[in-house]
């Protein structure tokens, strides 16, 4: 159990370093329009969707209607569509643990679960719900993070929310 762990770590750690980074970004972002750290979990471990997270900041804030916010969340994850027709494979057989995985699959747990790029005396159930599962904890940890120093360091945050949104819509 010890070597799959250490696997894992090794394998989501180049992502690690992204989500605490973007996480931080949201959780200071979002805690500029007047949200807590409760409401930046609560959005991380139920939206999970980085890049839509930091659109919905605009929408929420904003007043955006549920045909409007419905539409723009289509439009920015469509491409996970494509993601989880490529796994039902690699997926079959996961039993309970597949309606977690099809909702923690992002585009980076995707990078790291579409090869089989793992040692063969690991079972590859646990390995795909473990990757999927520290990569959603980083996410977490990092908008949490991320809400408790926006709300104990004031940021101007003026035009951040654009850039944000600008270069996850250029990477899409």
């Amino acid at each position: 159990m010890k070597s799959i762990f250490k696997t894992v770590i090794i394998k989501t750690l180049p992502v690690m370093t992204g989500y605490i980074a973007l996480g931080i970004g949201f959780g200071i972002l979002f805690s500029s329009k007047g949200y807590g750290i409760i409401p930046s979990v609560l959005m991380a471990a139920l939206v999970y969707a980085g890049s839509m997270q930091y659109v919905a900041i605009n929408l929420i804030s904003g007043g955006a209607g549920l045909i409007t916010t419905a539409i723009t969340t289509l439009l920015v994850n469509a491409r996970h569509l494509f993601y989880g027709i490529s796994m039902l494979e690699k997926y079959k057989g996961a039993g309970k643990k597949k309606p977690y995985l099809i909702f923690a699959l992002t585009d980076e747990t995707y990078s790291l679960l579409c090869t089989d790029d793992y040692p063969k005396d690991i079972d590859k159930g646990k390995y795909q719900l473990l990757v999927s599962l520290f990569n959603h904890i980083y996410w977490v940890t990092g908008c949490a993070l991320g809400s408790v120093i926006g709300s104990a360091i004031p940021f101007n945050t003026a035009g951040i929310d654009f850039c944000m949104t600008a270069l996850f819509v250029t990477i899409f």
